[in-house]
């Protein structure tokens, strides 16, 4: 991963961090966790809230994405409940599986 990717997603953390007091973890994952990304490719980062609730998921994600437009249009944020993080599902496995931890 490059430098420039490296900065905008510390950036990011950093400002969703200002913005959301209930994020417990970030990670990054897709092509750029794998080393695979192309100049096409979107930065995939999960963030893990204690609490995210159902009703307010789609606001949330409007949220993220607008900051995520501050820093760096590639960055795709997928908000993601601390409950769903802990289950079985198939895309959180691929994220454990396969994705960095970058932040708090």
């Amino acid at each position: 991963m490059d430098k420039k990717t490296n900065i905008a997603i510390a950036k990011y953390i950093d400002l969703i961090n200002e913005k959301f007091s209930n994020i417990e973890r970030a990670y990054l994952f897709g092509s750029y966790a794998k080393g695979k990304s192309t100049d096409d490719s979107d930065i995939d980062v999960a963030l893990i809230f204690t609490n995210l609730d159902d009703s307010r998921r789609f606001d949330i994600q409007v949220q993220l994405m607008l900051l995520a437009a501050q820093i760096d249009s590639r960055i795709e944020p997928h908000p993601i409940s601390h409950d769903d993080f802990n289950s079985g599902n198939p895309f959180v496995v691929e994220i454990k599986k396969t994705g960095i931890e970058v932040a708090a």
